[in-house]
């Protein structure tokens, strides 16, 4: 059963114990990706899909699909999905999935339904819709989940959703819910690819306890390319709060000129987040000259005194005893620097910030 909270050995690439790395995983969802697409083409071809529910059956299914004797829109699951819409910034990940794969304009007015009259005006939306039967089986799938398991996965087998499609619309159904283990056991299967990079990290690194930890996993797993700014902003605000060294293995295969306002950052991000155990960790970064002048630099300029207290070490552990004792004398405020760790170099960084002409 797989952890709760993920250990470091989660973080580097294992869902439970004994399972396969990142890297192996990465490899899986090559080789299964081309099996469901294989599988699917067949499909086609071998009449596995006779029995799918054709558009002109869309159109007359109301009744079939969604019993008019059930409907579990009640109050309280109607104010529970528009305070989730509020906090993704307006829109569902099935508001985005409907308009885009299905062209449904306004989906976000259309769900939920408030009554019964509101679904029938959504399913005929999705049903007139201009996109292929099997885009509109996903959204029909979504939505009867809200009716129940059963009724969900009766409707699963009696239109032969591909397995792939039910794990994206299952992945999608639970990010819009907050239930990230879920979230993750899907949209990392290898069969999935779900676009809205940008939007899901920043829910997982805003709503997920776990957060960083599943950003850096679902990253490494999907291959995602962050090709935005946004995303790579969200990238390594996630690598500050996991692994500061990573975060800096990740500016690093970053284009030249965007090294410096991601170095930049990176002290912002680590600072805010945990300026204690953090503030250590910068201290003892092993750096490249020109990244020891653009953080040095950037320490120096930060008006906090950690920043004060982090750049007096990384000075001394280059042996720039001249310089760290201009910094020291800029500290007039008493501040500790790190958890306990490397008791040598703080003691010495504080003695030196209290009296930086008795140190040597």
């Amino acid at each position: 059963m797989c952890a709760e909270n993920p250990s470091w050995e989660y973080f580097q690439g294992y869902y439970c114990s004994n399972q396969p790395t990142i890297q192996q995983l990465t490899v899986r969802r090559l080789d299964q990706a081309g099996t469901h697409l294989l599988f699917s083409f067949l499909a086609l071809y071998t009449g596995l899909f006779e029995n799918i529910i054709m558009d002109e059956e869309l159109e007359d299914g109301l009744s079939v699909i969604f019993p008019s004797s059930d409907f579990p829109y009640d109050k309280q699951l109607l104010n529970y999905l528009s305070t989730q819409r509020n906090k993704l910034d307006g829109y569902l990940f099935f508001d985005l999935l409907a308009t885009g794969i299905a062209a449904v304009s306004d989906a976000q007015d259309l769900y939920p339904p408030g009554d019964p009259t509101a679904l029938q005006d959504l399913y005929h939306h999705i049903a007139a819709s201009q996109a292929d039967i099997l885009k509109k089986h996903c959204l029909l799938y979504y939505i009867l989940k809200d009716y129940g398991p059963q009724r969900a996965s009766d409707y699963v087998d009696s239109v032969l959703l591909p397995d792939a499609h039910k794990k994206l619309i299952d992945g999608v159904y639970a990010l819009d819910r907050f239930q990230f283990q879920e979230t993750m056991r899907n949209l990392t299967h290898p069969s999935v690819r779900l676009q809205f990079t940008e939007k899901i990290l920043r829910t997982l690194l805003n709503y997920c306890d776990n957060g960083p930890q599943y950003i850096r996993i679902y990253v490494a797993v999907t291959n995602q390319i962050l090709d935005t700014r946004e995303t790579t902003t969200l990238y390594l605000d996630a690598l500050s709060r996991v692994s500061i060294f990573s975060a800096v293995e990740f500016v690093r295969t970053m284009p030249p000129e965007e090294r410096a306002e991601s170095y930049r950052m990176l002290i912002d991000f680590s600072l805010a987040h945990g300026p204690d155990s953090n503030a250590y960790q910068i201290a003892n970064l092993p750096l490249t000259e020109e990244e020891e002048m653009i953080i040095n630099s950037y320490l120096a300029s930060r008006p906090d005194p950690t920043s004060k207290n982090v750049l007096i070490v990384r000075e001394l552990h280059r042996g720039h005893v001249d310089n760290a004792k201009k910094v020291a004398t800029s500290i007039n405020r008493q501040i500790s620097l790190g958890t306990g760790k490397d008791k040598q170099w703080v003691a010495m960084a504080q003695k030196l910030r209290a009296n930086p002409g008795q140190l040597l």
